[in-house]
């Protein structure tokens, strides 16, 4: 919740969350383009476990690596930096360019000098708050690994959600049909792919290593009966038995 409130000011962020080494690098990368791209800081959040762990991967070729690039076609004569116009991100030119910047925590015009003036005041919220949802296709990334018919559901993240996929297993290898959401980012919350899953699902466990952050968010979008809480704020991880024993419950 700090990683997408931690600011003052009304406004969104992303935050991505990897489940590996591997999804770590991963995840840098597209955290670097998504803040290129749409204007804003991105956070890449890892629990203590995924922080800390050693695991091999093979590194790609950097030349084929997605790089997103600043373009700039206005001059810096007409340049704004901050220009409102709907669903539009407006390019931003690099420091040292020529391009004129002010910068400032306040309200601010489309050059960016602090303003009081409504009428430039709100177009910049409106375009601050809806820019991630015209691109939500770009910027919500997921796994998921369903079974027809399926009642029981779960959803994690971060280390937890390795500890999911573990459980997962152990229930299918059971016979039981149980579907696996894994959430890559957090902020904005992917709410149109929670919806989805709780449609077709009876109920929706959340194990995470902390009393219940991100259930939070799970509950209000399906509602607080569908889900079911696996929290461990202890230190220690969440276990696949901590799991099986919330879906026998």
């Amino acid at each position: 919740m700090q990683a997408r409130w931690g600011t003052h000011g009304d406004h969104p962020i992303i935050a991505l969350s990897p489940i590996s080494v591997a999804q770590a690098f991963e995840l840098t990368v597209k955290a670097f383009n998504l803040s290129e791209k749409y204007r804003t800081p991105v956070i890449l959040l890892t629990d203590e476990i995924i922080g800390h762990m050693r695991e091999p991967f093979e590194l790609p070729d950097f030349d084929a690596i997605e790089k997103v690039e600043r373009v700039v076609t206005d001059s810096p004569s007409t340049y704004k930096a901050f220009r409102n116009e709907p669903g539009d991100v407006p390019p931003m030119a690099s420091f040292g360019m020529g391009y004129r910047y002010h910068i400032t925590g306040l309200f601010h015009d489309e050059v960016g000098f602090p303003t009081q003036r409504l009428d430039e005041i709100e177009p910049w919220l409106e375009r601050i708050n809806n820019k991630f949802k015209r691109h939500a296709d770009d910027i919500l990334f997921y796994q998921k690994d369903y079974q027809p018919g399926a009642r029981t559901a779960i959803l994690s993240y971060g280390a937890s959600a390795r500890t999911a996929r573990h459980a997962l297993k152990q229930m299918r290898s059971r016979g039981e049909k149980v579907n696996l959401f894994t959430a890559q980012t957090l902020w904005p919350f992917p709410e149109a792919a929670v919806e989805e899953l709780a449609d077709a699902v009876e109920r929706i466990i959340v194990p995470e290593m902390n009393l219940g952050q991100f259930a939070l968010e799970v509950e209000r979008v399906v509602g607080r009966k569908k889900v079911v809480r696996v929290n461990r704020a202890n230190g220690e991880m969440v276990t696949p038995d901590m799991i099986l024993s919330a879906a026998e419950a």
